[in-house]
């Protein structure tokens, strides 16, 4: 009787675990055939599908959607990739764009599995129930709709002595480096620059960036954007015991912390300032304040959806126009034709100012056209998703309801279709007088959940570029091409390094 129920003990756990194996191998077996019909390159493992194919990418210093360029020219512009046991469907098509973005934009919701990892890092909440995380059409709406005043071209173009000042604390700082012999990382540069920016027209902080090198709050926000990363290459580094695993975990925790604490004072002096019935400024605090307590209601604290916002903003208002900028001088430095145009057009619109009014910055036709070229070879952020609500045919495939679709501006930006001799760096395709595909082209995205700060971005690197410009010339260091730091935005790997002279 005893062996018997040493047997049953033993044996128990064996047949659980194997019925649990037979079954998940049946579900997997099954998702493969549900995506059959659809083209995909051949998968180098059952279980983990096309998961390491694409991260062999980012491994070579590429971008992940560089992957997507490959498959699409071995598969056509529609296919599917398997992560784990995860299908994704990639649709490379103008038409599926429109009508997913713009047309049927409170129909299809952003899939929680390309924002969980905005959400919450290794347990530490980021950027929690934010506008960027908000995936319920119906709630983002009403949120995106109080807060949109922030960015109203009023708004920013009051904004523009900021801009000139932050331009001019950088020329300061990068006159004395600019002997034409020390090396300087611009990257590194335009992240303090724009950081700056952000802090102080946002939220009326000065965080002293421009002056220290060894700035917390740039260090918190890369170990952010390193965990980010970490969380999506590394699937289980959540449960990795190893001293450099929890380290690094740890490290960016605290990094978050320290990023929210600084919301959560920034937060409640403007909060005891309102209290007191001062006169405050309508900035981006002011209308997350105001977003925030209308959505949740006066009598729930809204605290840590203020902290939320006030993130979301602190991180990506600095981002995204960094990478631009960075990208820019990149590629001007490979396109000395291109910089002596841009050049020309600066000093003629700049003349002998030391302040750049907005009137002055919307004549700078040219350079919108070398931001939008930059933009469509390397856009900060790659693509974006969504789940499908019912079946979809596109192209003559049936795409299940439920299904995680990626549409990337990236891979379409290398596709002939849709571009001329794509991968040239031509500003000239995005003159006024072309037909260009309006569809295949989204380096903010479109439709509702396009970017919120995206004319920000755009004026603020104007402002930028045409002051440093004016006052500076570049000679990229030899050797840095066009490998890819991929850390969920996209940002050039030898971080722009440049020998800096003053025009004479």
């Amino acid at each position: 009787m005893a062996a018997d129920m040493f047997t049953v003990v033993i044996l128990a756990p064996v047949v659980c675990i194997t019925v649990l194996f037979l079954a998940f191998v049946i579900f997997v077996h099954y998702q493969h055939r549900k995506y059959a019909h659809i083209p995909s390159p051949q998968r180098e493992s059952f279980f983990t599908g096309h998961l390491y194919k694409l991260l062999s990418y980012k491994k070579r210093h590429l971008s992940m959607a560089g992957a997507f360029v490959d498959i699409m020219k071995e598969c056509g512009p529609i296919f599917h990739v398997f992560l784990l046991s995860n299908p994704l469907v990639v649709v490379l098509d103008a038409e599926f764009v429109k009508e997913i973005l713009c047309t049927n934009t409170l129909i299809h919701r952003k899939p929680y599995s390309f924002y969980w990892v905005f959400m919450k890092i290794y347990g530490a909440r980021l950027l929690g129930d934010s506008i960027v995380c908000e995936l319920n059409p119906a709630v983002h709406g009403p949120k995106r709709a109080l807060l949109n005043p922030a960015f109203h071209k009023r708004y920013l173009v009051d904004l523009m002595h900021q801009f000139n000042a932050s331009a001019d604390l950088l020329i300061e700082k990068l006159s004395h480096k600019a002997d034409g012999k020390t090396e300087v990382a611009m990257l590194d540069e335009f992240n303090r620059t724009t950081l700056d920016v952000i802090a102080k027209v946002a939220f009326g902080l000065d965080l002293h960036v421009m002056s220290d090198e060894k700035s917390p709050f740039i260090e918190a926000v890369n170990k952010c954007f390193n965990g980010m990363s970490s969380c999506i290459n590394s699937p289980f580094i959540s449960i990795n015991p190893l001293p450099a695993a929890r380290k690094h975990k740890q490290e960016v925790r605290d990094s978050i912390k320290f990023l929210r604490d600084t919301g959560r004072k920034c937060i409640e002096k403007r909060l005891e300032a309102i209290q007191r019935e001062e006169d405050v400024p309508q900035d981006i605090l002011t209308y997350i304040l105001k977003s925030v307590t209308e959505a949740s209601g006066k009598d729930k604290d809204p605290m840590e959806n203020v902290i939320d916002e006030f993130l979301t903003f602190f991180i990506a208002g600095q981002e995204t126009t960094s990478n631009l900028l960075s990208f820019t001088l990149l590629e001007l430095g490979h396109h000395p034709e291109v910089m002596h145009r841009l050049k020309t057009e600066v000093e003629s619109v700049y003349g002998d100012k030391d302040y750049l009014e907005y009137s002055d910055v919307v004549k700078l036709s040219y350079m919108m056209q070398v931001l939008k070229e930059v933009l469509r070879l390397w856009p900060p952020v790659t693509g974006t998703g969504r789940e499908l609500a019912h079946d979809v045919t596109v192209k003559g495939y049936k795409i299940p309801e439920g299904t995680i679709v990626l549409m990337n501006t990236f891979a379409m930006a290398r596709m002939e279709e849709y571009f001329h001799d794509p991968m040239q760096f031509d500003p000239d395709r995005f003159n006024a007088s072309d037909d260009k595909p309006q569809y295949a082209y989204f380096p903010f995205s479109l439709g509702s959940r396009n970017c919120i700060g995206q004319q920000f971005a755009i004026i603020e690197a104007r402002v930028l570029l045409a002051k440093l410009l004016h006052r500076f010339d570049f000679d990229l260091l030899p050797g840095q091409g066009h490998e890819i730091l991929d850390e969920l935005t996209l940002k050039p790997l030898g971080r722009c390094k440049n020998y800096v002279r003053p025009v004479e």
